[in-house]
């Protein structure tokens, strides 16, 4: 228009200057434009309220899970280790204690194979019955409460019974001493 003015009418020119000189209504655009983000604001927030309801469920499906996993492991590794072969219990077996082998495999030709006692949550007082059994000792309680007292000691029998009672006495509940035959607890 400017470069070919003589292309142009009067009229057309005035047009074209009245529309320049008109003020577009800026207060109208921007609240038409607010108006729209906050719409698009409410919709992007409620996708991620969901999202995230959505993932706190699947956070907890998988803390149930693994949970449970644990569970099943913890199980199954208890019965596994708490159960010893049928071979190796001793037929007049106690609840509590276990006779088993030092050595799963055989012992070398010539050795003889020592076995042990694993007293598993026994009272002091049938644990130490049975090993003044074998060491051919009486037993003597001092004080009534220490006979009730429970232990998980491994007594392996080809140790001599001062040994025995050293390893006894790192329990700090008790003091175990030996006179001539006997074993008095205290």
């Amino acid at each position: 228009m400017q470069e070919h003015p003589e292309k142009y009418s009067d009229q057309q020119i005035e047009s074209m200057m009245d529309e320049l000189d008109r003020v577009p209504d800026v207060e109208s655009a921007w609240q038409k434009f607010s108006a729209e983000q906050e719409e698009s604001t409410e919709s992007a927030q409620s996708h991620i309220h969901t999202s995230r309801r959505w993932l706190k469920v699947a956070a907890s499906f998988i803390g149930v899970l693994l949970v449970t996993g644990l569970a099943f492991a913890t199980i199954h590794f208890v019965q596994r280790s708490g159960s010893a072969p049928n071979s190796a219990r001793d037929s007049g077996e106690k609840a509590g204690v276990v006779m088993t082998n030092r050595n799963d495999s055989l012992p070398p030709q010539g050795e003889v194979e020592e076995a042990s006692i694993i007293f598993e949550n026994v009272p002091l007082d049938s644990m130490l019955m049975e090993m003044a059994s074998y060491y051919q000792v009486g037993v003597e309680f001092t004080r009534e409460e220490t006979r009730q007292l429970r232990f998980h000691f491994v007594w392996k029998r080809n140790e001599s019974l001062d040994r025995v009672l050293e390893r006894l006495n790192n329990f700090k509940a008790v003091n175990i001493e030996k006179s001539d035959t006997v074993i008095i607890v205290e």
